[in-house]
């Protein structure tokens, strides 16, 4: 797979429901690399989180995939970018932790952590 994947996260500190996400997801390679777009688009899915002690944070599980969805290809050079509002838990106990973007499939490609600070 031929993605490059990173991650903003805005503000770096605040409460669950004020954190951000937006990853960008591009294709570095020659041909287009078709990628269902709720693995995408769904926390879930398309993050990783870890606390302090590299922990998995359980998340919420993702919403039920639409058969009728095709899908999404990103060519070669393009992009698809990715916005996730409040992806903390509400229930994520105040403390450091680490975020990162994936895709995991027959490849896997991830970006580069950040470090975020969650209040309560």
């Amino acid at each position: 797979m031929a993605l490059r994947l990173t991650l903003e996260v805005s503000p770096a500190e605040g409460r669950p429901e004020q954190l951000t996400g937006r990853a960008v997801f591009v294709n570095e390679g020659d041909e287009e690399v078709p990628v269902m777009a709720m693995q995408l688009e769904s926390p879930p899915l398309a993050l990783e989180i870890v606390d302090e002690a590299g922990a998995p944070v359980p998340l919420p599980p993702p919403p039920v995939p639409d058969p009728t969805v095709e899908p999404v290809s990103i060519g070669p050079g393009d992009a698809y970018d990715a916005t996730y509002p409040g992806f903390f838990p509400a229930w994520t106990a105040a403390g450091r932790y680490r975020v990162r973007a994936r895709v995991i499939g027959a490849e896997t490609a991830v970006s580069e952590w950040v470090d975020v600070t969650v209040h309560a």
